[in-house]
């Protein structure tokens, strides 16, 4: 199958060392979520979006491959599994609802980089979740009254840490109104004359399909630590917690507007 072998670095001939295949890209995905309202969030986000603090904090598990690399399903399943958890919340930019990610954070390099190519602001750190066993006694099933959790850990410091207790199946997720996805693609330059890339961006889905959705209480606790600025932002409300399996593929990323210069609100 023919590809660009110079998608991502490092260069070779056959492109097959690239740290990043290219699109389209096929997620399956197991997530504990979050639905909350949150405070201090004025400091994490452009002064062009506006948000009242609804946002969506998970910690999942991935398994993600390329189009152009499937045979590492068997051959080295490291390279398409990876843990990620992130703080997102629902913003209005242009007149138009989206959801937007200032924090995200993932365990594989190959994982980071992909994200920042779609403007993601993803960090590594040390992410683990509850996982189920069909033979695994109390926790072989969902169902409800059962336990999950999961932490997000980078450093010193613990990023998140979520706790969901399951009560019932839900036909949909409160993600349905925040929109579609929206991030920040910045590239700085480094010579005399040029000007940085700051690109108002969105990524698309092709195609998407949930499983079974569970949803329950939740508690979220939110740190951070020096090199993760989380101290200001506090969980000011749990509307719920959620339990479900997603699976989408991602082929192109929309260019909104191209802009000068981001500042981020006081």
């Amino acid at each position: 199958m023919q590809f660009e072998p110079d998608f991502t670095l490092p260069l070779t001939k056959t492109g097959k060392s690239q740290t990043v295949f290219p699109p389209p890209w096929y997620y399956g995905v197991t997530y504990i979520a979050a639905h909350v309202k949150l405070a201090g969030v004025g400091n994490l986000i452009p002064e062009f979006f506006r948000a009242d603090g609804e946002g969506w904090v998970y910690i999942a598990e991935f398994i993600s491959t390329s189009e152009h690399n499937w045979d590492f399903m068997y051959k080295e399943p490291d390279l398409v599994q990876y843990m990620e958890a992130a703080i997102g919340l629902k913003v209005e930019y242009e007149g138009r609802n989206y959801l937007y990610f200032p924090f995200m954070w993932v365990d594989k390099d190959w994982a980071l980089v992909r994200g920042w190519l779609d403007g993601y602001p993803k960090k590594l750190a040390n992410i683990r979740m509850t996982r189920l066993h069909p033979l695994l006694p109390k926790y072989n099933k969902v169902e409800p009254g059962l336990r999950l959790g999961g932490y997000a850990t980078r450093g010193g410091g613990v990023m998140v840490r979520m706790e969901v207790q399951l009560k019932e199946k839900t036909d949909s997720l409160p993600l349905k109104d925040f929109g579609p996805l929206i991030n920040i693609r910045r590239y700085p330059t480094r010579g005399d004359g040029e000007k940085d890339v700051y690109e108002v961006v969105s990524r698309q889905r092709d195609e998407s399909k949930y499983g079974e959705i569970w949803k329950g209480d939740a508690k979220v606790t939110l740190e951070g630590y020096v090199n993760d600025e989380l101290e200001n932002v506090s969980v000011q409300q749990v509307y719920g917690g959620y339990y479900y399996p997603l699976y989408f593929r991602v082929s192109k990323t929309i260019l909104l507007k191209r802009v000068e210069k981001v500042q981020v609100q006081s």
